[in-house]
Formats: C-alpha cells, sequence, structure tokens
C-alpha cells in the first residue's frame, strides 16, 4: 500500500509541475510543453492502471501527507468494495456490488465485471436469465446488463425467482412480474429477504417485521412473548421442513409448531446474523463476527471464517463461498482460503477517473 500510495502522490506531484510549466510559457514554446505534457499524462495514466489492476487488498493503513497540498484521503475499510451478494449457477459465480455485476467462470477461470450508473443490490437466475437489481431492473446478456424497467418504488433491495413469477422486493414494497405483467403485493415496506416453504412465501422487512403468503393473503407473523423480535430481517432460508431466520437479535429455527431461538449464549458469535444458507443438512450462518454451522442443534464455529463479518454465503457442493465486508469473494475448502474476486479500493479507482 505504501507503494502505491507513493506512486499516486507523485504522479499528482508530476501533473502539477507539468501544469506549471504551462502557465509559465511562452508562445515560441508553448507546443512543445503541451507535447511533453501529453506525454507525461499518457505515462502517469499507464502506470496507475497497472498498479491499481495488480493491486490485492492486504493490510490496511492510514498515513499521513507530506505536503497539504498534496493530501490524499487515507485508506480505510470504508474504501474497499464489498459484495451484497453471491449466486452459483451452471459452474458461474454471480456476485453484486456497489455499481457491477462481477462473474467468475469456474471452467475458464476469467472473470467479467459489468458496470452500471446506479447500485445494484440483488441477482437472481429467472426465466432462463441471470437478472441484477438496484437502482433498476437489469438483464444480462452475452455483452452488457440491458435495462428492463425502473418503474418500482424505492431500490430494488432483493430478487427472488418463484416458479413463473420473479418477486421483487424494494425499499418501498413487493413486486411479482409474470408473464401476465406486474402488480405490486405490499406497500410501505422495505423488504430484505425471501424464500418459499412447501406453499408459500415468507418475507422478511426491515421494520416492518415478518410475513408469510399463501398466494392471496399475508398475514404477519411474531411471538407473542415479545412481538418485536421479528421487526428486522436480515436473511431467510428453507429447507427440510424448516425455517431459518436471522435477525439483528439471533436465529430462529421454525419446525411448523415451534420456534426455538439462538444467541450467543447457544454458540452464536453475535446476535446479528446476516446470511443463512440452509440447502445443505449442515446450515451455514454468518454473523458480524464469524460464521458457524448449525447440524443436530448444535452450533460449531466455522474454521478459518471463524472471526470474519460476512455479507453472505452460499455451498458448492463441499466448498462455502463467503463475500466478507473486505475480503472479496472467498472460498473455503477444508483448512484452506482460495480469494475468488479480489477486492479493490474505490478511492483508487476514483482518483484514476479523475485524472483521466
Amino acid at each position: 500500500m505504501k507503494k502505491q500510495n507513493t506512486l499516486l502522490i507523485a504522479s499528482l506531484t508530476i501533473l502539477i509541475f507539468a501544469f506549471g510549466v504551462v502557465g509559465c510559457s511562452n508562445d515560441e514554446t508553448k507546443d512543445d510543453s503541451n507535447h511533453v505534457i501529453a506525454e507525461v499524462l499518457d505515462s502517469v495514466k499507464e502506470t496507475i492502471s497497472e498498479e491499481i489492476a495488480n493491486a490485492v487488498v492486504g493490510e490496511i493503513t492510514t498515513e499521513a501527507a507530506d505536503s497539504d497540498e498534496l493530501a490524499v484521503e487515507p485508506l480505510s475499510a470504508e474504501n474497499i468494495q464489498s459484495f451484497s451478494e453471491v449466486m452459483l449457477h451452471n459452474q458461474k459465480l454471480y456476485a453484486v456490488g456497489e455499481n457491477a455485476l462481477y462473474v467468475y467462470d469456474y471452467k475458464s477461470k476469467t472473470e467479467k465485471k459489468y458496470a452500471v450508473e446506479g447500485e445494484l443490490n440483488a441477482v437472481v437466475f429467472f426465466d432462463g436469465a441471470i437478472y441484477a437489481g438496484g437502482d433498476e431492473l437489469y438483464k444480462l446478456n452475452d455483452t452488457t446488463l440491458e435495462f428492463v424497467d425502473n418503474e418500482y418504488d424505492g431500490t430494488i433491495t432483493t430478487l427472488y425467482n418463484y416458479g413463473y413469477q420473479l418477486m421483487v422486493g424494494t425499499s418501498d414494497g413487493l413486486y411479482r412480474r409474470g408473464i401476465f405483467g406486474k402488480d405490486k403485493l405490499m406497500d410501505n415496506i422495505t423488504v430484505s429477504a425471501i424464500t418459499e416453504d412447501n406453499s408459500g412465501l415468507w418475507i422478511g422487512s426491515m421494520g416492518e417485521g415478518l410475513y408469510r403468503w399463501d398466494g392471496e393473503n399475508f398475514q404477519k407473523r411474531f411471538l407473542r412473548r415479545d412481538t418485536s423480535l421479528f421487526d428486522f430481517v436480515n436473511a431467510i432460508d428453507f429447507k427440510h421442513d424448516h425455517l431459518y431466520l436471522g435477525c439483528d437479535n439471533g436465529m430462529y429455527v421454525y419446525d411448523g409448531g415451534k420456534w426455538t431461538t439462538l444467541t450467543t449464549d447457544d454458540g452464536l458469535p453475535s446476535n446479528n446474523v446476516r446470511t443463512i444458507d440452509a440447502s445443505d443438512w449442515t446450515v451455514y450462518v454468518g454473523t458480524d463476527k464469524g460464521v458457524v454451522g448449525y447440524f443436530e442443534k448444535e452450533l460449531s464455529p466455522v474454521n478459518l471464517l471463524d472471526e470474519k463479518l460476512v455479507n453472505d454465503l452460499q455451498v458448492r457442493g463441499r466448498k462455502l463461498l463467503a463475500a466478507p465486508e473486505y475480503d472479496g469473494i472467498i472460498e473455503k475448502n477444508g483448512n484452506s482460503l482460495k480469494t475468488i474476486i479480489q477486492p479493490f479500493i474505490l478511492d483508487n479507482l476514483q482518483i484514476l477517473s479523475l485524472i483521466m
């Protein structure tokens, strides 16, 4: 990081000096100065592009600039791009973060990035295609993310494939898209998570609680001992006739008859449960202080991920994909971790765009 920051500061110094030459030149030397400056700019852009393209985030340090005039914003965790959701489909990994969809092909071991102007928060496979949503709804084709629709109240927060219907959760409601068009099913609700059970949908929200939809009616679900426990839902999954609910205050398991509550007293590293993958017999639970596995009513720390803050988890056979807040997309296989998609420092990319 020291080398990269030094390069950026030195490059800006060269630019300031070069423009200073222009200001001091007379008519006879102006053409020659412009030629020199163009060469300097090309060299600077090429060098910084190479450094950023090859950068891998390691230890993040904060260093003071040598001069107030050349001050560069210190690096921090906020400068690193994080991924909000990952999805596996047909030997490809899809991940959304900030304003882009990343696609990693396991067969060819290649990566592609599809950027848009606004933010992206969710990705799903529906009706034979990959859809991504944020400020707008997009569909992935061979070369780009194709605009589909932006007529939604609020920002798209989650997407879910429900048979012949694409469920679109936003910061202001729940929509259904299908062969007969689009309609709004819920209003004035920030949808945070969706999953299906054997006969309907479960919808979690940020502040408005937990709901179940049977295809016609919505019913709010809560615990009588404390009706506020399900107010903020971060994650939902359903498997083997059990519903798994992740909230800011723990994880809740519903077997169709009763609810079981799991907190730090039972082995969770934190009560802030952010993601759940129940696709296998072992249920993986990601919190803001580590990942655990839940099997036979017991919680066990997941080695190498037991202290990481994660936004999303996906099981891939015997491997586990994770989207930690600051580490890109990583894959756990036994006692080893492999980085599938590298994190990038947003601040450096912004500086490069300013120079160009």
